[in-house]
């Protein structure tokens, strides 16, 4: 049994939290939300009164949260409980130089950092299938893999910085959401030229032009009508900001990127912020069919 912190209890860090539990492990529970503290203590973790509470003492720290700017500031309460020799292991989908940044700040402190986004869904945090993709030292990521494997199903490390990992991530749903829009936009004119969508959909999942979009998202959740993937739009435009500045950073000029950024953004305005992702096809159709 190992003693945990978790910290952030939403739609993901929640059930990763509960499967924690589950395992075995010793959890001590923070979000700012009373009623996600008290599902995760429903399930056998221990509510802390604060992040600060939730980190005290604990092996490993897992942090799970919205936005790069909630991740320094949760450092910067919890930093000076951290124990020296434990790890804190970043799952927030984040950008590479904010968690090299915490790694470096908390490198003093004896302190290990592990960046390990994840991907998978809500779905996937429920039923601990997620795909985790890890950046940090090896020994760091091999001593935390045992964790990592009560949470998800697919663990990857991919670098010896911890940044790695969060670079590999936002790649990641990069491809995704261009593969939503560019197959969105394939329905949609074939749908207008007297094509049945659904067998669209079928054609394209089984030939090369492929991907999660016409696999899942659109046939399960665009032409059901149920609109439940359970990805708001905000957090889908929120990944491809993340990735402009990461590009950014890299003095790398992604062109598709800065145009699919583009989408998302206009997207949300016209969906809001808590529209499910698969709005954006509804957002196309309206924009492409008058």
């Amino acid at each position: 049994m190992t003693s945990l912190g978790f910290i952030g209890l939403g739609s993901m860090g929640g059930p990763m939290a509960q499967n924690l539990v589950s395992a075995g492990h010793d959890v001590t529970a923070f979000d700012l939300d009373d009623d996600a503290v008290e599902a995760v203590s429903g399930a056998g973790a221990t509510a802390a009164s604060s992040a600060e509470a939730a980190a005290a003492d604990a092996e490993v720290v897992f942090l799970s949260l919205p936005e790069p700017e909630n991740v320094e500031a949760v450092v910067g309460a919890i930093e000076d409980g951290l124990r020296e020799g434990s790890v804190l292991v970043d799952l927030t989908t984040s950008t590479p130089g904010t968690t090299n940044g915490v790694a470096d700040r908390l490198a003093d402190r004896g302190v290990d950092v592990l960046g390990a986004p994840v991907s998978g869904g809500a779905s996937g945090a429920r039923n601990a299938t997620l795909s985790i993709i890890v950046g940090g030292e090896r020994a760091v990521f091999e001593a935390c893999e045992p964790l990592f494997e009560d949470i998800g199903e697919d663990i990857f490390h991919v670098g010896d910085r911890p940044g790695h990992g969060h670079a590999v991530k936002l790649l990641n749903n990069y491809l995704s959401n261009v593969a939503l829009i560019a197959t969105s936009e394939a329905v949609i004119l074939g749908d207008q030229a007297g094509l049945d969508r659904e067998t669209l959909v079928d054609v394209f999942s089984v030939s090369s032009g492929r991907n999660s979009a016409n696999q899942d998202k659109i046939p399960d959740h665009v032409l059901t009508g149920e609109y439940d993937m359970g990805f708001k739009l905000g957090l889908m435009e929120k990944d491809m900001r993340l990735l402009s500045e990461f590009a950014g950073d890299q003095q790398i000029p992604m062109l598709l990127g800065h145009v699919t950024r583009d989408i998302t953004g206009y997207a949300k305005t016209k969906k809001g912020h808590d529209g499910d992702m698969t709005r954006v096809y509804d957002f196309l159709e309206e924009l492409m069919v008058e």
